[in-house]
């Protein structure tokens, strides 16, 4: 019973049943209702020549004194014929027309001067049923006739209404047995896209990272399944980084060691002489072990959101002069042109000045490295809407689509051959994202395979300037 398709097929059958058993019964009590209002009418319209009958009795006497004679006498039968009409109190004062509809005569003023109650006044439902009885075009009288009661239809009348019930109930049966016959066919047909999901999260639980949820069934089970699809499919993703990235610091930290561990024997097996530049050689090395180490501590830091960041009004413009005056020694040296298009005036952003310089570095480096003897790297910053946008554009290679889309991912190298002296730790770029989102900025790429590319930083503009606190000494 803990099914959910069981579950849905008896809250489907009790829904079901109980609003048959309803519609049986609304549609048995409008029914019966509706036949007596029926009867009613053609009590009415068989009683046009009783209210000729009462007009012309009003003429003649003035008042509805002795109009119970005439009354009695319209009735097809004797009122001593009728249950609850022989003798004794209040007999003869109520009239029966052929259909079983009783009727009763008030006055002017609504008292009833014939039928039950005498004396007292019509309801507000007999005054808007009654008919109006006028002498001389005044209204003397009004005749309200009332649907017939229970006990007072005829055989055949009362034999419509009890074959009526009848079909009533039938048609109610069909429709219950339909709920059981469909019930189970409908709660499973809802359940199983259900039942395919949890095989399939149980199959992705299994490290099944390949399999996908046939996004069928109602909408919002597709719509769950494509989420669930989604989810798959990121987690996939992650894995597969997480796989790679556990190999690349693998490799990445084997080589250092390599180096250390090889000289370190190379010294005690005598081969190569315990002299300073060796050991300068192993310090070297354990520079850059050290460097590997600080800067995976730091994106995980960073990816995890617990860096601690000084935000404050910063000029971006004097922060890339300063990081064209600190790299251009190393662009001579390379015999690359280093330059700013335009010397731009004040770029107040919102960030953390050292983690913004740590960001144009890795930039600069990156632009440096890959552009040949000749070319030339260009920085700018422009005004986008709210955000401040800073560019590195160089004249490199360049990068096809599936180079530029992974070009942020950590230890992502364009070409696998390349080492750490040409193609960097490849964590420089996956830090200037995570710095760049830690601000409340964005970062992205524009490049194409022979054109170069253009590395570009936007963060938020600072509205208003700070005189107090910009000041020379902040840049």
């Amino acid at each position: 019973m803990n099914r959910l398709w069981a579950r849905l097929t008896l809250a489907f059958v009790a829904v079901s049943l109980i609003g048959v058993a309803t519609v049986a019964w609304l549609a048995n009590a409008a029914a019966n209702d509706q036949f007596r209002r029926y009867l009613t009418r053609q009590e009415m319209a068989n009683q046009s020549a009783l209210i000729e009958t009462l007009e012309t009795f009003y003429a003649q006497n003035g008042s509805w004194d002795g109009v119970a004679a005439v009354l009695d006498s319209s009735a097809t039968e004797p009122p001593a014929s009728r249950p609850g009409f022989g003798m004794g109190p209040g007999a003869g004062r109520r009239g029966m027309g052929r259909t079983g509809a009783t009727f009763t005569l008030a006055d002017a003023n609504h008292v009833v001067v014939y039928g039950a109650n005498p004396g007292a006044a019509l309801t507000p439902a007999e005054q808007a049923g009654a008919t109006p009885i006028r002498v001389n075009d005044v209204v003397v009288g009004y005749l309200a006739l009332m649907s017939p009661g229970r006990g007072m239809l005829d055989q055949a009348q009362q034999a419509f209404l009890d074959e009526l019930r009848g079909n009533i109930v039938v048609a109610a049966l069909i429709a219950g047995g339909l709920a059981l016959a469909l019930g189970p066919a409908i709660s499973r047909a809802l359940a199983m896209p259900l039942a395919e999901l949890t095989r399939s999260a149980q199959a992705f639980a299994a490290r099944n990272w390949a399999h996908r949820v046939r996004p069928n069934g109602p909408r919002e089970i597709a719509e769950l399944a494509g989420a669930f699809n989604d989810m798959a499919e990121s987690l996939q993703r992650e894995e597969m980084l997480r796989r790679n990235m556990v190999a690349d610091i693998a490799h990445e930290l084997r080589t250092p060691v390599a180096i250390i561990q090889g000289n370190l024997r190379a010294m005690l097996d005598g081969v190569y002489p315990l002299e300073r530049s060796e050991i300068a050689t192993i310090h070297d090395e354990t520079l850059l072990l050290n460097r590997l180490i600080d800067d995976l501590r730091e994106l995980a830091l960073m990816e995890a959101g617990q860096i601690t960041l000084n935000m404050q009004t910063v000029d971006a413009a004097a922060r890339v002069r300063a990081a064209a005056e600190r790299f251009m020694p190393l662009a001579e040296t390379r015999g690359i042109t280093l330059e700013i298009a335009s010397d731009p005036s004040a770029m107040l952003v919102q960030a953390d000045p050292d983690r913004l310089a740590q960001i144009l570095r890795n930039l600069l480096s990156n632009a440096l490295r890959y552009t040949p003897a000749g070319g030339r790297v260009t920085l700018a910053v422009a005004r986008t809407n709210t955000m401040i946008e800073i560019s590195v554009r160089d004249t490199g290679p360049g990068m096809t689509a599936q180079e530029a889309a992974r070009v942020f991912d950590r230890f992502y190298r364009g070409d696998p051959s390349r080492t750490r002296e040409s193609g960097g730790s490849g964590l420089g770029l996956a830090i200037a994202r995570a710095l760049t989102q830690a601000m409340g900025g964005h970062i992205g790429l524009e490049s194409a395979p022979g054109q170069g590319s253009r590395f570009w930083v936007a963060l938020p503009a600072t509205q208003q300037v700070d005189h107090e606190r910009f000041s020379p000494a902040t840049r």
